[in-house]
């Protein structure tokens, strides 16, 4: 093997080792995390292995990663004490089986870019070596993996992730001539995954496929083989999309677009909706404060969010001219923070800017980074669909990385020693601070002693102490407020194997209410079936004869209702 390649061999090998390293300290100092979307992937996960086709089936939630979790938790049939590092063990296995896939990616993307090279060397210019597309390209898919993404939350994103990946290789593949019919029966494979692994790549999927069509002008050739790749797509989409339109009524090939644009656009509450046209509105069992019953038809640990679709319909999404500005605001503010602010500390905006600028003509690299439109089209795509309704930082990590190298493939320098040295820097210092940057991140993680606490599994095992048995029905008093602490009881709930079905969802508006008030409320609760209440923190003044017991040394607290039953 020539010294070059052996050279570039062993950064693969370090990079890839280095990668999955810090993921799996990122997935141990997170082991015992949950997030509201996990619990309902379990309930869901669970469903689909048990063969309860009427609670499997889900609008909002994606099955793909659902079946994944399932499979691990039926397989190696953790306590409550293990079921959420199991979880995390299944992220970890995934994020590696995403290494492999930004691999391919990588291979794929430096033998595109051997054709660039040659032109290059023709013009009397430089460009990026191979080395430093490695050094490169594995620090900035560690950064956004694992920072932007990340292993604690447990989402389908890194799935998704490693899809996109794997597509946007097979097109620069098929770019670079590949073009048998194995590359796109893969391609549709590929994608069919990826739709089921998150609806957004329903539509992306198409994307791809036009991208697919036009190889250096041989549509002829090409489009027989794309229509091969359709029709992949179709058989590993559409069974799932059948069974859904079935369930909805309606032809759909998922809801929860539609949903996040009620949610995000149209102002609509994600839990709990006032709307006259709701077919399927939660019982509302007081007024003041307000509180919620729900026991059925829906399963799950927190049916209002196992299965959102049910509970918002009737409600339909109506175009509103404030609420997408506000949108298109909101998503302008997030690149902006990503491209000019995250990647400006880590020199990557700067690093970039630096070698476009000392080129002898700038407009030229930013031309031929045009040329790499198969990773661009995709990519901004994503970001104009997702500025339309709503993004955060895991949804974008993936094409934010595709645009990075398309960028930096439009570095255009003369063939001198000081240019040399200067992408050679450039590369260096991008890698050091990401890879610091991510370092630094995950040894946080592992020294934060509240990641290592498993309080979840504490206050479970109280409950079940306090005679709360799997299957038991309980209430919540709880702050349902989104992005700070919402669904954070069914963390506790989904350990001990129960189900909510009331809620007080504001809290405040209880502990300030008067005794007889609370009273009241805690009888309305009492009537649902709820065996119990759970709330956080320790409750301030309470109705006479209501009593309520620590769950352990945790923050949790239970208050049993048996004996105020009807």
């Amino acid at each position: 093997m020539p010294r070059e390649n052996l050279g570039h061999k062993r950064l693969r090998i370090f990079f890839s080792c280095s990668a999955i390293a810090l993921g799996a300290a990122d997935a141990w100092a997170t082991r015992f995390t949950m997030n509201p979307d996990g619990v309902s992937y379990l309930d869901m996960g669970d469903a689909w292995w048990r063969a309860d086709w009427h609670m499997a089936i889900n609008a909002y939630w994606s099955p793909l990663y659902s079946w994944i979790l399932g499979l691990f938790l039926k397989v190696l049939k953790p306590s409550a004490y293990w079921e959420y590092p199991v979880v995390h063990l299944a992220n970890l296995l995934i994020y590696v089986a995403t290494v492999g896939c930004f691999e391919f990616l990588l291979c794929s993307f430096i033998r595109y870019r051997r054709q660039s090279a040659k032109d290059l060397t023709a013009e009397d210019q430089v460009g990026l070596p191979e080395w430093a597309w490695w050094t490169l390209g594995y620090t900035l898919f560690i950064w956004t993996s694992l920072i932007l993404i990340g292993i604690r939350v447990v989402t389908p994103d890194m799935c998704v992730a490693g899809f996109v990946y794997l597509a946007s290789g097979l097109i620069l593949r098929i770019r670079t001539g590949a073009t048998t019919r194995r590359t796109f029966v893969l391609l549709g494979a590929v994608l069919g995954s990826g739709y089921l692994a998150k609806a957004i790549m329903f539509p992306l999927a198409f994307v791809f496929l036009v991208v697919a069509l036009s190889p250096f002008g041989e549509v002829r050739k090409v489009a027989p083989r794309i229509f091969v790749s359709a029709v992949i797509f179709c058989a590993i989409a559409g069974p799932f999309l059948v069974m859904l339109s079935r369930a909805r009524g309606h032809l759909t090939f998922g809801e929860s677009g539609k949903l996040v644009y009620e949610f995000f656009v149209d102002g609509v509450k994600p839990l709990f909706p006032k709307d006259s046209a709701l077919r399927h509105p939660a019982r509302r069992i007081l007024e003041t404060p307000a509180a919620y019953e729900f026991a059925e038809p829906i399963g799950g640990t927190y049916p209002p969010w196992y299965d959102p679709p049910y509970w918002h319909e009737g409600i339909e999404p109506l175009f509103n001219i404030s609420g997408e500005v506000r949108a298109l605001t909101s998503a302008l503010i997030v690149y902006c923070a990503v491209f000019f602010g995250l990647f400006m500390q880590l020199n990557v905006t700067t690093g970039l800017l630096a070698l476009y600028l000392v080129a002898p003509r700038p407009s030229v690299c930013v031309k031929c980074a045009a040329t790499n439109w198969p990773l661009l089209a995709p990519a901004l795509s994503t970001l104009g669909l997702y500025a339309l309704v709503y993004t955060e930082l895991r949804y974008i990590a993936e094409f934010v990385l595709l645009l990075w190298l398309a960028a930096f493939s439009g570095v255009r320098l003369p063939p001198s020693r000081g240019s040399r040295r200067l992408i050679a820097s450039v590369v260096v210092i991008v890698a050091l601070t990401t890879g610091f940057s991510a370092v630094w991140s995950i040894a946080r993680n592992l020294a934060d002693a509240t990641n290592a606490d498993p309080v979840y599994w504490k206050a479970a095992s109280a409950l079940h102490e306090e005679g709360i048995r799997p299957g038991d029905k309980l209430a919540l008093i709880w702050d349902e407020e989104w992005e700070k602490g919402a669904l954070g009881g069914t963390f506790v709930l989904r350990l001990a194997k129960t189900q909510v079905i009331a809620e007080v969802p504001r809290a405040e508006g209880f502990w300030t209410a008067a005794p007889p008030t609370q009273l009241r409320v805690i009888q309305a609760l009492a009537r649902t079936g709820a065996k119990a209440i759970l709330t956080l923190g320790q409750p301030r003044a309470s109705a006479r004869d209501v009593s309520w017991e620590r769950l352990g040394t945790t923050n949790y607290y239970l208050s049993v209702l048996e004996k105020r039953k009807p």
